[in-house]
């Protein structure tokens, strides 16, 4: 018999009754109305997220942190002060007051998030399984994921419906279908319908449906029972709009990929493994290619179909990946080697990388292979200012059009309607684009002291603190390049300064303009955005 059994078997059609009214009279506005209301075609846009709780300046994606938790963070037990919490918002929902619950679950999640707390939570529910009324218990998380505005909430109430037999209440299953296709709440619905008699089947839905944490997550826990779970695994499970390498492993090992390349693949079949490849080699975020016992017998097989099937510039650009990956290991298969010189060095190679250039992609491919690629790149940039000015970095280091990428941005982004009070906002999000265009304009300035002064004057007195962080190391590093005062350097610039940092809000801000404005020459770091 399962620990969770007790709480199980109280699960019977009165308690389904119960959560089906629940979820009928609920009147007002929850995260579940919120999600339900945007669901557009069996999804939620791509551009949708829950509104945010954050007060201290940094912004998530849905799911993040939660994600990065799982991925980039050891678990912590929860400490007596979280226990003593747990306990009193469960007595509290086994007693039947809803509305306190809800305040002391509010509470605990400020203190300890529930992905982090779910096992010493579950474990807290089944060592005091005799002090809670499971019935008044399980009202209380259909309140909560139906009516909550809590986030933490709304996981804390999955985290209960976890040990409960829910799989003959089709009304709280749609509930759990619905939160999952929000990717904050989609970890939350996958422990939920692996308890599912279809559970995979109902994961492998919902991961079809989500595009970010809640795929990647998803993908971890999916079984590759069907043909068509391997298909989507090896054509598309790999893609997702975080980083495709916290899935390949996972896509190469469940969809058969190896057996597929071996037998000869088809154009889509070579472009999903390549994809797979592609976020393999790629072991920032976690371990991908080094996983694989066979590595380079699978990358030689791949490379041998390339010389027929690779039809694109991206399909090229793995092949630089591995490249990068195996030119300085001096163990490698040489085959690897010879067989990605051939294929980078074939006129069909530079022929599609120049025409991508011309989209504004894959410059740096360009750049390596020596083709002239200035040109395209301008024009690339001067067509979407907003979508692909971060190209001008490839352009600054030619002074012709270093001048030319300063006159567009100059006429592009109306400097002098820049200039805004300060604030303490990162600057994130598409209302500051122009901001985003100027600060790569001044990283790109560097390098090169006294060009653009008018940009660093601008960003020094643009809103977002990591806009005036950028226009303060561009200074740092002319001030440190001309061995020079800043006052005697820049008059106009030091004189600003004087001005600006009586009006910085930010401390560490106005400690660097108090460095500058000093005669400091030397400086021993450049700002970095630090993300958690």
């Amino acid at each position: 018999m399962s620990i969770f059994d007790l709480f199980k078997r109280k699960n019977n059609s009165a308690d389904t009754a119960d959560a089906t009214a629940a979820t009928n009279t609920a009147t007002t506005k929850s995260l579940y109305d919120l999600i339900s209301e945007s669901i557009v075609d069996g999804e939620l846009p791509r551009d949708f997220s829950l509104p945010s709780d954050n007060t201290n300046g940094l912004m998530f994606a849905d799911g993040a942190m939660d994600g990065i938790g799982i991925f980039h963070t050891a678990g912590q037990n929860a400490d007596e002060n979280i226990k003593n919490k747990m306990g009193e918002a469960l007595r509290a929902a086994a007693a039947g007051d809803n509305n306190k619950a809800e305040a002391l679950f509010t509470e605990l999640g400020k203190a300890a998030r529930a992905r982090s707390a779910i096992d010493d939570f579950q474990k807290y529910i089944m060592e005091h399984r005799e002090e809670l009324d499971p019935t008044n218990v399980y009202k209380y998380a259909v309140y909560a994921v139906t009516r909550s505005f809590d986030k933490e909430c709304v996981k804390y109430g999955m985290s209960i419906l976890e040990l409960f037999n829910t799989d003959t209440n089709e009304e709280l299953k749609k509930v759990v279908r619905t939160l999952g296709l929000s990717e904050e709440f989609s970890q939350f619905a996958m422990f939920i319908m692996l308890t599912w008699q279809d559970g995979n089947n109902e994961l492998f839905r919902m991961a079809q449906k989500v595009h970010g944490w809640g795929r990647i997550e998803a993908i971890e826990k999916l079984k590759p029972e069907t043909e068509e779970i391997k298909r989507w695994l090896l054509l598309d499970g790999v893609h997702n709009n975080i980083i495709p390498a916290y899935s390949a492993y996972e896509c190469w090992s469940k969809s058969g990929a190896e057996e597929v390349l071996k037998a000869g693949p088809t154009k889509e079949e070579f472009e999903g493994i390549r994809d797979i490849i592609e976020g393999l080699l790629d072991e920032g975020p976690c371990a991908g290619i080094s996983l694989l016992d066979n590595a380079e017998d699978m990358l030689v097989r791949f490379l041998e179909q390339a010389k027929e099937l690779s039809e694109s510039a991206g399909d090229y650009y793995v092949i630089s990946n591995i490249k990068a990956t195996y030119e300085d290991d001096e163990n490698a298969d040489p085959k690897i080697m010879a067989m990605c010189n051939e294929l980078l060095g074939s006129d069909k190679c530079k022929a599609l990388v120049a025409e991508a250039v011309k989209r504004g992609e894959y410059v740096d491919m360009a750049q390596e292979m020596g083709l002239d690629y200035r040109e395209d790149v301008f024009c690339a940039i001067k067509a979407d200012v907003k979508g692909l000015s971060h190209l001008c970095i490839y352009l600054m280091g030619d002074p012709e059009y270093r001048d030319k990428v300063l006159e567009l941005f100059r006429k592009e982004l109306s400097l002098p309607d820049m200039k805004t009070a300060p604030g303490t906002s990162l600057g994130l999000g598409q209302q500051y684009w122009k901001q985003s265009v100027a600060e790569f304009v001044l990283q790109g300035l560097k390098a090169y002291p006294l060009e653009g002064i008018d940009f660093v004057e601008t960003v020094l007195q643009s809103e977002p603190i990591r806009c005036r962080n950028m226009a303060l190391n561009t200074l740092e590093s002319w001030v440190k390049e001309k061995s020079t005062p800043l006052s005697e350097l820049l008059p106009e610039i030091h004189k600003l300064l004087l001005t600006l940092r009586e009006l910085e809000p930010d401390e560490k801000v106005k400690k660097r303009m108090d460095e500058l404005v000093s005669g400091k020459t030397e400086f021993e770091r450049g700002f970095r955005i630090q993300r958690k």
